[in-house]
Order: C-alpha cells, then structure tokens, then sequence
C-alpha cells in the first residue's frame, strides 16, 4: 500500500507541477490589460520573469526536501495506516479539482499575485465546470492536495506549504475579484453573489432546486 501510494502522490505531484509550469509559460507570453494596481513582478520583462519564476520554484523543491522531516508525532498503526488513506484520498480528489479547474480556464488561464491581477485582452468570466460551484476552485484544490500529503506523510515540508499558502491564496484571490468587477461590472456581481468563494453552498444549491 505504501508503494502505491508513493507512487501516485509523486506522479500526482510531478504531472501538477508540469501543467502548471507549462501553463505559466505559456500566459507570460499573452497580452493582459493591467486595470489595478501593477506590481513590481509584472513590470519585469517576460525573460526576467520566467528566469526568476523558475529559481523560485528551484528553491522551492530544495527547501521541500529540507524540511521533510517527520512531526513529532507518535500513532498507533492503525492511525497511521487510516491518515494514509484518507490523506491520499483528499491528495487525488484535490488533484483533481486542480486539474478539473485548470481545463475549465483553458485560455483564460492567468498568473496573479497579492497586489495585481492582470486579465487578457479579450477575456471572459469563466463560469463553468467548478467555477459554477465556487469561485477560486484551483486553490482549493492545491490546500486539499497539500492537507492530503500532510496527513499521509505527517512531514513539516506540506504543513509549511499550507501556512504559507492558505493567507498567500487568499490576498491573490481577493485581488483577483477586483479586477474582475473592475471588467465584468455587474455579471461580476451576478456571480459573486450566487457562488461561494472557496466551499461550495450546498444549502443553497438544495433551495434553488426545491422552488
């Protein structure tokens, strides 16, 4: 079973960092409109940007390795044994998510930080596939994947990765609406207010179907 599950969280994670890679490379070279406040990152030209982009993500992995060192933990087994099912179970279904969310952005696909969101020339307000359920599906989907291996491995290296990524994920988000409603105005709007952030509204969902 360890085997197994090694396997699918390293091919899991190898495939994740592949997409988003080429995904990233790729939106570097798309013309964007900046209707916010620029930052410092996207005023570099698109060489410094994809130089610095990769060193970040070098220094990424060493640290990842780093710091995977078991918590000072001690489980029976059976616990164990139960996390590492769970815990790969939340990896896949997170990993999916991504990977759902990343297909229904096709084009619109674009790279944002806490200070500026800059959109396509010609873009659209995706609304389908995990878009009609929350609006930011694709962090929820990388804290799933990083809770999974957190649980499976009980390593610093993913709890590191949440705490930094779970305000990270957030700022963006958040600078990502505004550019949003600064574009779309009112279909914005529209659609803020019918889906949730991040967790899909269940309650809401079995009230529109009821009427």
């Amino acid at each position: 079973m360890e085997t197994v599950t090694d396997w699918l969280v390293s091919a899991g994670s190898i495939a994740l960092m592949v997409v988003v890679t080429i995904s990233w490379l790729v939106s570097v070279r798309v013309q964007k409109v900046e209707r916010a406040t620029s930052s410092r990152w996207f005023a570099l030209p698109a060489w410094a940007q994809v130089a610095l982009g990769l060193a970040a993500i070098a220094v990424f992995i060493w640290l990842g390795s780093v710091l995977w060192i078991l918590l000072p933990l001690r489980l029976p087994e059976s616990v164990t044994t139960t996390l590492g099912f769970i815990g790969l179970s939340i990896f896949l279904f997170g990993l999916f998510i991504v990977f759902w969310a990343r297909w229904a952005l096709g084009a619109m696909y674009g790279v944002s930080t806490g200070s500026s969101a800059p959109l396509q020339e010609r873009h659209r307000l995706v609304q389908r596939g995990p878009y009609g359920l929350i609006r930011h599906p694709m962090y929820l989907g990388y804290w799933l994947l990083l809770l999974g291996i957190l649980l499976t491995y009980r390593t610093w290296t993913p709890l590191a990765l949440l705490a930094m990524t779970v305000p990270s994920f957030y700022r963006r988000a958040r600078r990502e609406e505004i550019s949003l409603e600064e574009t779309f105005g009112s279909e914005w709007q529209a659609y803020a207010e019918s889906v949730p952030m991040f967790l899909p509204s269940w309650k809401m969902k079995s009230k529109e179907s009821n009427q």
